[in-house]
């Protein structure tokens, strides 16, 4: 069974600063508190793209999350940046 897919938008930032101890970098989505996805890759050089607006396609890790109710996990399998 393969992991469920995820498209989503926000801006790409090091998760060197939070909490998040399970992936490298976050996606903070515009206009909400709380960081929905944490992310990882190992295909893409993430720390190039820091700072940017972009768009993601991931793969979601399951079981990953240390607290329930946390950002989810992600696995980043590609990513564009996005225009303003």
């Amino acid at each position: 069974m393969d992991a469920p897919k995820i498209q989503a938008e926000g801006q790409l930032e090091r998760a060197g600063g939070t909490r998040y101890e399970y992936g490298s970098h976050v996606l903070v989505v515009p206009d909400e508190r709380d960081i929905r996805f944490v992310l990882r890759s190992e295909n893409i050089q993430l720390r190039e793209f820091e700072g940017q607006r972009v768009r993601i396609t991931a793969s979601l890790i399951e079981g990953e999350s240390p607290d329930e109710g946390g950002p989810k996990l992600l696995d980043v399998f590609s990513i564009s940046i996005q225009q303003e």
